[in-house]
């Protein structure tokens, strides 16, 4: 009795998420909120956390960030997710 009501549960909740899948707006990742990135030569890696190319002119080689969501997109994004708390 109880791995049948176990097994309906679960195929139910299967049904639910299959019949109604919805994407994330909130799904976005912090580096798509900056307009550029340093690539690191000794490594390959790459920083996309730059805001400005004042920033960039101290370090190695910098590009535009090619998953920057526009500076409209990102503000929109920001206004849409802000945080409920403070810290103040």
């Amino acid at each position: 009795m109880k791995m049948t009501a176990l097994v309906a549960t679960l195929c139910g909740i299967a049904a639910i998420l299959v019949a109604n899948p919805r994407p994330s707006d909130a799904y976005v990742y912090a580096a798509q909120l900056y307009p550029y990135c340093q690539l690191t030569s000794s490594n390959g890696g790459m920083n996309c956390y730059i805001s400005s190319r004042d920033q960039c002119e101290y370090r190695e080689l910098c590009i535009n960030n090619p998953w920057y969501l526009g500076a409209e997109g990102a503000r929109a994004w920001k206004r849409k997710n802000k945080p409920k708390w403070r810290w103040w």
